[in-house]
């Protein structure tokens, strides 16, 4: 949540200054969703170690920022909150025991391997897993992992940049259900 960052917010009113002022935003959004569709149904992701544009650190303060954060969610009832991990090999592979003390289910993702993402489940520190960019450039991700298929490397050059190329072009493993289905007639 870049309003957490004090770096990112400059404004002052309403939601500028105190991270209890910062947050509220957020607070702000999640009762007037949850007012219409009820809060089991929202879901939230926050990305306290987000790297790019505007990059902030995820520094003591922050994180702390975050704690408070989390546990004034706890309260909502939420449907999820899906966290954004750091990036892999940045020396924070634990990182998801910071957030243990949230009191609802939790996505996590960025950088997970199969492996890595049973090894969180097992943990106990997610109750799921997504994969983002290994679903764009696998597009038979499920297959590959129940096989042990090797996963197709992706070009984040290409991802989202409007075209086919990158996005749509990546072939299956064949046998695989998602290139039976591009067979198809």
């Amino acid at each position: 949540m870049t309003l957490l960052s004090l770096p990112a917010v400059s404004r002052l009113a309403p939601y500028g200054g105190s991270s209890e002022k910062r947050a509220q935003f957020l607070f702000d959004v999640v009762d007037a969703v949850g007012s219409v569709w009820g809060s089991d149904r929202i879901g939230v992701k926050l990305s306290p170690y987000w790297r790019r544009e505007p990059a902030f650190t995820a520094d003591a303060e922050m994180l702390t920022d975050y704690d408070l954060l989390l546990k004034r969610l706890s309260d909502t009832d939420l449907a999820y909150l899906h966290l954004v991990g750091p990036e892999p090999d940045t020396g924070t592979d634990d990182t998801f025991t910071a957030f243990t003390h949230y009191r609802g289910a939790v996505i996590a993702n960025l950088g997970f391997t199969q492996a890595s993402g049973n090894e969180l489940l097992e943990r106990q520190l997610a109750d799921a897993v997504s994969f983002g960019a290994p679903f764009i450039a696998n597009p038979d991700l499920v297959d590959r992992f129940t096989h042990g298929h090797p996963l197709a490397a992706g070009s984040r050059d290409t991802y989202f940049a409007g075209g086919a190329e990158g996005y749509t072009d990546y072939p299956a493993v064949a046998g695989s259900y998602y290139s039976r289905r591009r067979q198809a007639p």
